[in-house]
């Protein structure tokens, strides 16, 4: 038994990394060639095509990870059904629920390492793409459509431009009384980070204190201020990010009560418990794809299977998805959208293990 745990495993695992590196190479080729203008309206050439593909990585490799381990246990089972090797695992007594049990350790410790690794390097990458500004980060970053808000010591503050990695544009910085109204408000054309600290730049202010109704005036400050504040390059990063973007301490720590992020709390709590659990949905795919691929005839090739499980893997990718996308904006409870896919599958998946050993 020991052996075949070993066998399966390896087929497994030789075959999945073969299906990753295919999938990023071609999903990062694509990517670069849609933003090769980007890359060389920036000054960039040829080996920045690939530096662009380094860092689309990680996040692309957190997009399809669940979806590469369902394709790798169907192409595993469909080595062992061409080479016959499935008529003679069960000619041996190996049944569908034990063919399950060499495979989960493998699964799981697959999942879980790319979670891992996921969790790693997603970050780092993201900020990097960040500062770079090629492609759909420009559009995520920080921009007068998409504007970043914070609080910070008692001020609500509205950054409007990110101009390169280190600077800001177009900020507001709303100052309010200890009744929650706006007693001054302050404009500044630029934030750049200098030391540990903020310079100020092309300063307008506007005191609305006890106004009453009094129109008054902006007055223009000449001389830079300093933005004292615990808000560095990297942690304005990380509040304009995507929720999914972040380390999974990162979206744990938006998600608590009083934590501010770019996004409602709801969101980081979404994608901090659907990344924990990923390795369970990988499993519970598993436990789809075994029964399914028990194709023993003497013609079977496992084609038909195949196609099949390619499209229940599909569909998860799809129902997760919009899940997804109703968690994600406040229209479901996190609880239901994590466990809807998870729980739909995996009685799918039961009953086709029930239906395979009735039919013995």
């Amino acid at each position: 038994m020991i052996k075949l745990l070993s066998y399966l495993s390896k087929t497994f695992f030789a075959i999945w990394v073969t299906t990753v590196f295919g999938f990023l190479v071609l999903i990062g080729l694509l990517d670069s060639l849609a933003n090769g203008s980007d890359i060389l309206a920036g000054g960039g050439g040829f080996i920045d095509t690939f530096k662009y593909m380094g860092l689309r990585a990680p996040v692309i490799f957190d997009r399809i990870f669940v979806f590469t381990i369902v394709v790798s246990v169907l192409l595993t089972y469909v080595k062992l059904i061409r080479q016959h090797e499935l008529v003679a695992l069960l000619g041996f007594g190996i049944s569908v629920p034990r063919q399950l049990l060499l495979m989960t350790p493998v699964v799981l410790f697959t999942a879980t390492s790319s979670v891992t690794v996921i969790d790693l390097s997603i970050a780092p990458a993201v900020r990097s793409l960040q500062a770079w500004g090629i492609g759909e980060y420009k559009v995520k970053n920080i921009t007068p459509e998409n504007p970043l808000w914070l609080e910070d010591n008692g001020r609500i503050i509205k950054a409007n431009k990110r101009i390169d990695y280190n600077t800001l544009g177009d900020i507001e910085f709303y100052k309010r009384s200890e009744i929650g109204s706006v007693d001054e408000i302050l404009w500044a054309k630029k934030a750049t980070y200098e030391g540990e600290n903020w310079t100020l730049e092309g300063i307008e202010l506007l005191t609305t204190k006890e106004a009453n109704g009094e129109p008054r005036k902006a007055e223009q400050d000449i001389n830079p201020r300093i933005w004292i504040t615990r808000q560095n390059p990297k942690s304005i990063a990380r509040l304009a990010a995507e929720p999914r973007d972040l380390s999974i301490s990162e979206m744990r720590n938006f998600s608590k009560e009083g934590n501010s992020g770019s996004k409602p709390r709801f969101a980081y709590t979404f994608w901090h418990v659907h990344r924990l659990t990923r390795p369970l949905a990988a499993w519970v795919l598993l436990l789809v794809a075994v029964p399914l691929m028990q194709s023993t005839g003497r013609q079977d090739t496992g084609d038909k299977t195949l196609i099949i499980g390619l499209g229940g893997g599909f569909l998860f990718l799809i129902i997760d998805g919009a899940m997804a996308t109703f968690a994600a904006s406040g229209g479901m409870a996190v609880s239901t959208a994590i466990c809807l896919p998870i729980a739909v599958f995996g009685i799918l998946g039961t009953w086709l293990c029930l239906k395979t050993e009735s039919l013995k």
